[in-house]
């Protein structure tokens, strides 16, 4: 095997980083009739909780019951997300990014083979939690891009790093959304167990796409980082939520990253019951609700590389972020409309909205913490930052979740509502002073802030955090 380069090229980092989220997001646009296919497996695991779930509650409504499930599922993979990822960043620290990510790479080939032979909803799991202990590359090849890229170029390298992201999470539910014309593998017997399911051919997609990524990093990925720069693991600690809110970190950042956990937290809420609320009320498919994500992740991705850079001169990043706020609270209330109404002309009035909202929100949130962050604290700032980012990603699922199984379709996002106004308060009523002297410091600072922050949002975009 030809070895690689003793260097490596940034759009090596962005194909990879490309192909690898591809084949992550595949499945998000599936998740309902995938839920709904293990439910109705006779004795299969979900089978059996969901029969407890009605026991227990005497709800019946079974989009209420994978809302559930699927809330749980999200949010657990999201939860060990925050645990595992400051591990895999420590370890790529001791050891360099080109082992990790073949590590890691190498994890998610195995999961997506599981779920092409997932016949049971065990199995599924299985395929699952191994993508979550595997889910570190963003991290790590942010830190590669970091070792590649001069303190000049840095913001550059991140905003095109940000872009092959946002692409790649724009594509993944393109591709789930063709679910209906793809050839099924199995032969529709209903075999559980270690067989092919309905879903084999979108896993299978996701595991040539793993595996091609897994070949294209041995051969062309140099190791960025030179052993002599190489140090200890970080320990666990980096993961400690009590830590995230440190007056160290800076005088605004504790306030900053309170204001982005509430924000998170409700946003991922949407994100994971999303696919459910299309399927309850208006009977969409994989298809319809691929088209829906891709429609969100472009928005969002032409507000934050167009409209956003052109606008933060002229509003400063505090501005555009509670504009960003502002859109969110109209935009949750026209979603939980959808709930009464079934209309599909409110749920993409509200994601619009919404994407838009996010769209001014993240990079100019991300920008706000580096300009109050000390120059010697920036990274552990920006680090407690993406920290509360994965751990609202947690939380959202979990509390959506049963709030849609508890008290109907539109609850989630009348509560997401009525959470994002404290993150609107938080900011309007902190100090700006420190914001706006950092900012000050260096006119146009905050393009390039922005530009090192370009993405799509939330549980779709993992960056994000």
């Amino acid at each position: 095997m030809k070895k690689p380069p003793g260097a490596t090229r940034l759009h090596v980092i962005l194909l990879t980083l490309f192909l690898d989220l591809v084949g992550f997001s595949i499945v998000f646009p599936l998740y309902a009739d995938l839920l709904f296919f293990y439910e109705q497996t006779p004795g299969g695991l979900l089978a059996e909780l969901d029969h407890a779930l009605a026991g227990a509650f005497d709800i019946g409504d079974p989009f209420r019951h994978v809302a559930f499930f699927g809330g749980v599922l999200t949010g657990f993979y999201s939860l060990i997300q925050f645990v595992v990822t400051p591990f895999w960043g420590g370890l790529s620290d001791r050891i360099g990014r080109r082992r990790v990510l073949l590590c890691t790479i190498g994890l998610n080939a195995g999961g997506y083979l599981v779920w092409v032979l997932a016949g049971s909803f065990e199995l599924f799991l299985l395929s699952r939690l191994l993508g979550a202990l595997a889910s570190a590359n963003i991290s790590v090849a942010s830190a590669a891009v970091a070792d590649l890229a001069d303190h000049k170029n840095r913001a550059k390298a991140m905003g095109l790093m940000g872009a092959a992201v946002g692409l790649g999470f724009i594509t993944g539910p393109a591709l789930g959304a063709a679910y209906a014309v793809m050839p099924r593998l199995d032969d529709g017997s209903g075999a559980t167990g270690l067989a092919l399911n309905p879903f084999s051919t979108p896993a299978l997609i996701a595991l040539c796409l793993s595996v091609l990524n897994l070949l294209f990093v041995w051969r062309s990925f140099g190791e960025t980082l030179p052993e002599e720069r190489r140090g200890k693991v970080h320990s666990w600690r980096s993961a400690n939520p009590l830590g995230l809110f440190r007056k160290s970190l800076g005088p605004m950042v504790p306030r900053l990253n309170a204001a982005y956990l509430l924000f998170m937290t409700a946003f991922a809420g949407f994100e994971a019951t999303l696919v459910f609320l299309a399927a309850d009320r208006l009977g969409w498919g994989p298809g319809d609700v691929g088209i829906l994500m891709v429609w969100v992740g472009l928005s969002s991705a032409l507000t934050q590389g167009g409209l956003v850079r052109r606008l933060v001169d002229r509003t400063g990043e505090r501005k555009l972020a509670l504009i960003g706020l502002g859109l969110l609270i109209p935009g949750y209330l026209l979603i939980a409309l959808v709930a009464a109404a079934a209309s599909p002309i409110l749920l993409y009035a509200g994601s619009t909205l919404l994407a838009v909202g996010v769209g001014c929100l993240s990079p100019t949130l991300s920008a706000l913490v580096s300009f109050s962050a000390a120059p010697s604290a920036q990274g552990q700032a920006m680090g407690s930052y993406r920290s509360v980012g994965a751990l609202g990603r947690a939380l959202g699922p979990l509390l959506a979740a049963m709030l849609y199984f508890g008290s109907g379709a539109g609850a989630p996002y009348v509560a997401s509502a009525l959470l994002s106004v404290f993150p609107l308060v938080l900011i309007l009523r902190g100090e700006t002073a420190g914001w706006r002297s950092r900012a000050a410091d260096g006119l146009g600072r905050g393009k390039h802030e922005l530009l090192a922050n370009l993405h799509v949002p939330g549980v779709w975009c993992p960056c994000s955090g």
